[in-house]
C-alpha cells in the first residue's frame, strides 16, 4: 500500500528541517544520518527511502529552492520575458523568504557549489543567449557569480546595504558592463 503524498512530503520535509536545524550549529559535512533521523523522529530505513545520503538531502534542498525561485520568476514574466531588474528583485525576495535555509546553502563551506548551481539554473532557464562564445561565457560567469555572491553577503549582513541600493548597483553593472559585453559582436 502506497502512502498518501501528504505523508510522504511531510516525512521528507521533517528530514530536511532536521538537517537545516543541525546545520545552524555545525558544519554540513559533519552532520550524520543518525543525527538527522533522531531529530526528525524517524529511523535510518525511512531516511533511505527518501535520500541516498546527507549530500542527496542537501541536493534536494538546493533543487527545491531553485524550483521555488523559478516559479516566482515565471509569475513575473510578461510575454515570456522578464526584465533584468525585476529578475533580481524577485530573486532577492526569494532569498529573503527562505533566508534561514539560504544562509546555510550559501555558507562558506557550500557557497561555491550552490552559486554554481544557481548560475547554471539561471543561464539554462532565464538568460539563455544564442551565439555564445567563450568570452561571453566568461562575462556571464563573472556577472552572475559576482551578483549572487553580493546578494548572499548582503543577506548575511542586512545592515550593510539596502536591497534597493544593491539593485541599483546591479542595474548599473548590467547597463555599463554586462550588456555591452554581451552585445559586442552579437
Amino acid at each position: 500500500m502506497k502512502k498518501q503524498p501528504e505523508v510522504t512530503d511531510a516525512t521528507r520535509e521533517a528530514f530536511v528541517n532536521a538537517f537545516f536545524h543541525l546545520a545552524k550549529r555545525k558544519s554540513i559535512y559533519k552532520i550524520s544520518i543518525q543525527e538527522i533521523t533522531d531529530l526528525a523522529g524517524y529511523n535510518r530505513t525511512t531516511f533511505y527511502r527518501y535520500f541516498q545520503d546527507v549530500f542527496a538531502l542537501l541536493e534536494y534542498a538546493e533543487d527545491e529552492f531553485l524550483q521555488s525561485t523559478q516559479k516566482a520568476l515565471d509569475l513575473q514574466r510578461t510575454d515570456g520575458q522578464i526584465g533584468q531588474r525585476q529578475f533580481f528583485e524577485t530573486v532577492i525576495r526569494c532569498f529573503h523568504r527562505h533566508k534561514d535555509r539560504v544562509s546555510i546553502l550559501l555558507s562558506e563551506q557550500n557557497r561555491s557549489h550552490f552559486l554554481r548551481k544557481i548560475k547554471e539554473d539561471v543561464t539554462n532557464n532565464v538568460y539563455r543567449m544564442g551565439n555564445d562564445t567563450p568570452k561571453k561565457q566568461v562575462v556571464r560567469d563573472i556577472y552572475f557569480y559576482g551578483i549572487f555572491y553580493a546578494i548572499s553577503v548582503n543577506l548575511q549582513n542586512p545592515n550593510a546595504l539596502s536591497d534597493e541600493d544593491l539593485l541599483d548597483m546591479i542595474q548599473r553593472l548590467f547597463e555599463s558592463w554586462y550588456w555591452p559585453e554581451m552585445m559586442e559582436n552579437a
